[in-house]
């Protein structure tokens, strides 16, 4: 009878090779993770298009209930591969996915779950007749009329606090999105020129489909919070982390020019 060497006996009971059993193993779980995170992103777009966002607690825990199994489960596949650029398109695809998902919940909790399809003629005419009240164009007179409250306590804190750091975080995400994903929204002047447009365009939308406060300091309060996060993430500390994580596209560097380089 032929003895087999535990070596030769091992490869016998099991072919294939620890690390490409590791790496198979890691990609189950990644994948898994992944689809968890997809499989909440519709229940949650389905949500909130259908009751809109109730309360700023439920867009940080919607977050975190999306965020940590999509990356930890991007974490895990990538662990299980080699190459760079396969890392970094795993990476940019988990990211690209989850801004998709942030554009739509946005489009639901500001304009579609707030139209009201069934009255909306008679919604918008009662809209326009108080118009005063439902619209604001004096810079900063909401954001002290809630000042004053606080400072009172007339109506609480909850509603003023709310409103104004609600307003300041709902778009704070821009600001990591838009530079990670377009190169050319790393410049200061491009991004706010963008996102100012942009706030102006959902006020716009909510003034003509009548389903919210038409409101220029929901633009400054929204502007305010991205610019913030977008000098955060101008701290080369920050910026070298993005980068090492596949979010950021790496600074291109330039090159010599042969006749440029050092001759001997």
């Amino acid at each position: 009878m032929e003895n087999l060497s535990p070596i030769a006996h091992a490869s016998a009971e099991n072919p294939e090779p620890i690390g490409q059993r590791r790496a198979r193993i890691l990609k189950i779980y990644g994948i898994i993770l992944i689809g968890i995170a997809f499989a909440a992103m519709l229940w949650q777009i389905v949500r909130v298009y259908l009751a809109g966002m109730q309360h700023v607690t439920h867009g940080l825990l919607l977050i975190a209930g999306i965020c940590l199994p999509l990356a930890l489960g991007a974490y895990l596949y990538t662990r299980a591969l080699t190459g760079r650029s396969e890392r970094r398109r795993v990476v940019r695809f988990a990211f690209s996915a989850l801004f998709a998902f942030y554009i739509a919940v946005l489009l639901g909790a500001l304009i579609v779950s707030r139209v009201d399809y069934q009255t909306f003629t008679q919604t918008r005419a009662a809209y326009w007749e108080h118009f005063d009240l439902m619209t604001n164009f004096n810079p900063l007179e909401t954001v002290r009329l809630y000042l004053n409250a606080i400072k009172y306590d007339y109506i609480g804190m909850e509603i003023p606090l709310s409103n104004l750091v609600g307003n300041a975080m709902l778009f704070m995400p821009m600001a990591v999105f838009l530079p990670c994903l377009f190169r050319p929204m790393q410049n200061l002047w491009l991004f706010a020129l963008v996102m100012t447009l942009l706030l102006v365009a959902v006020e716009a939308l909510q003034l003509l489909l009548a389903c919210g406060s038409c409101d220029i300091d929901d633009v400054l309060l929204n502007l305010l919070g991205t610019l913030i996060v977008f000098g955060l993430m101008k701290i080369p500390f920050v910026r070298r982390l993005l980068e090492k994580l596949y979010l950021m596209q790496e600074r291109e560097t330039e090159t010599p020019s042969p006749s440029s380089a050092p001759t001997a």
